[in-house]
């Protein structure tokens, strides 16, 4: 099995040493993923931009384990999103590791480790399996997660003709003005009704789909920002008429490393 191995910058003084992060994409494994993510190789500063953490070799992350490679603490938790970390013991230069967490500042550290990086984001269902999706990775600290299948939030024939907040809990990291993408089936009750959505602390329309024919479904995938409110990842959805009905699903989201 390939060896890890670890780096730790120095940096001169008066030098300020760039943020950045090169691979470390994240996966399902593909033979236990319901509870192992891998991360693939890769490089990145720390969160303070002290250290560089890297690995020659795949991570996995076990969600059965406690501590280093696994949750830091406690047991995993149903349609719950867990921030993903990598750790590094700068001191006795102990391989690269990850966990995931549900502190969305650091984990509960192993002894020894005290550099870190939130990297990531993986998402639980209702029997606290990892949920299958595909992130993105690459030389960028902006990165993409798509479900396998978008995920149904409460609104499946919402009807509310003022504006009304979806909680996308499940499904979104605590990130205020997380951008999310939407897929949508919207049923006009008449022509020329619509469905529209915004953040849920704004007061314009971010999003404006009219239906063209009584009664037709009009699909559609709407990028948008997810805002929290009551310490909850939400948007706002209304309709034009309580005979309309639309169906709201969590497609993917953006975060930055």
């Amino acid at each position: 099995m390939a060896e890890s191995y670890d780096t730790q910058t120095y940096v001169q003084y008066g030098q300020y040493m760039e943020y950045y992060i090169n691979g470390f994409g994240l996966s399902n494994d593909a033979t236990t993923p319901n509870s192992i993510l891998d991360i693939a190789p890769g490089s990145c500063m720390d969160s303070t931009g002290t250290y560089q953490l890297s690995s020659n070799a795949v991570i996995k992350v076990n969600s059965a384990v406690n501590g280093l490679n696994g949750l830091d603490t406690g047991t995993v938790a149903a349609s719950t999103v867990y921030p993903v970390y990598l750790v590094w013991d700068p001191v006795s230069f102990q391989p690269t590791g990850a966990m995931i967490s549900l502190s969305y500042t650091q984990p509960l550290m192993p002894f020894g480790y005290n550099a870190f990086l939130l990297i990531g984001y993986v998402v639980t269902d209702s029997s606290s399996h990892f949920l299958k999706g595909y992130w993105t990775a690459g030389n960028a600290s902006a990165r993409q997660f798509f479900y396998d299948s978008p995920q149904a939030t409460a609104v499946t024939a919402g009807a509310a003709t003022t504006y009304t907040a979806v909680d996308l809990t499940k499904w979104v990291p605590l990130v205020n003005n997380t951008p999310i993408w939407i897929a949508s089936a919207f049923t006009p009750g008449a022509a020329s009704r619509t469905l529209k959505m915004q953040p849920v602390n704004a007061t314009g329309d971010a999003v404006i789909i009219t239906g063209q024919v009584t009664a037709v479904v009009v699909t559609s995938n709407s990028f948008l920002l997810a805002q929290i409110a009551s310490a909850k990842p939400e948007i706002n959805y209304v309709v034009s008429n309580a005979g309309d009905a639309a169906a709201l699903n969590v497609a993917g989201y953006q975060w930055f490393v």
